[in-house]
């Protein structure tokens, strides 16, 4: 795994940023998220990709965040993350939480790439495959500047435990599934209206998943480096 990370640039970027101030690597990684989550709107607008792009593209970021947690499950460093998981008496290894998270939200993540891959063939795969591509390597860099970022740099393996790292990616998810429904319904009605004029049924589902999807990415982001940085100061000794 740290071949694979030294070969995306993650410990590259991770060093880079130990050197910053924890506020520098926060706001790098949320405009990495903000840009990466404005391209399939672009890409809608322009013509390069379409609504079931789309879906394809934020079933695929799955996948990501899927790959990103196990890897900070697998190189959380808190000693309470293990503290108190036990079985038979014995202390659970580290990659027993890893092992659990990558079955369980990859069920989730099966089961959603099924209706995604539906609301795809409906509305039909239209786009660019540059665009797809383009779309999806954003979508890839912007966590991997997170995990590097915030997750290495700024140490937050050190201030949390298995528990809120594997709780984390499911809001997401339940964003996704709040999206694959609306898809759905603008899939099958093929117009969608809003303030008495009719617009392209495209551009109103990606427009209302992707703002969906960025405010809560965005929340989640706050969140977790709050959740981080309260972990740090009582770490240190900090009482708030």
């Amino acid at each position: 795994m740290r071949v694979l990370l030294r070969w995306l640039g993650v410990a590259l970027l991770a060093g880079v940023a130990a050197r910053w101030p924890g506020s520098v690597g926060r706001v790098v990684s949320a405009l990495a998220l903000v840009v990466a989550n404005l391209l399939p709107v672009w890409g809608v607008l322009e013509g390069t990709l379409s609504m079931g792009d789309v879906f394809l593209v934020y079933w695929f970021e799955n996948f990501v965040i899927w790959a990103c947690t196990v890897v900070k499950l697998r190189t959380v460093e808190d000693g309470r993350t293990h503290a108190m998981a036990t079985a038979n008496g014995r202390v659970m290894p580290p990659s027993f939480d890893a092992t659990f998270f990558a079955l369980h939200y990859g069920i989730f993540t099966a089961v959603h790439g099924v209706f995604s891959i539906i609301i795809a063939v409906i509305t039909g795969i239209s786009g660019a495959w540059w665009a797809l591509l383009l779309t999806m390597v954003a979508i890839t860099a912007s966590h991997l500047v997170s995990l590097a970022v915030n997750w290495f740099g700024n140490d937050e393996r050190r201030h949390t435990t298995a528990g809120v790292v594997m709780f984390l990616p499911y809001p997401r998810m339940i964003v996704l599934h709040v999206g694959v429904i609306l898809g759905f319904m603008i899939a099958l009605d093929g117009t969608a209206s809003f303030g008495g004029g009719v617009y392209d049924p495209e551009v109103v589902g990606v427009a209302v998943l992707c703002g969906l999807k960025t405010l809560v990415d965005l929340g989640l982001h706050l969140t977790e480096r709050w959740i981080y940085a309260r972990g740090a100061r009582s770490t240190s000794g900090v009482v708030e």
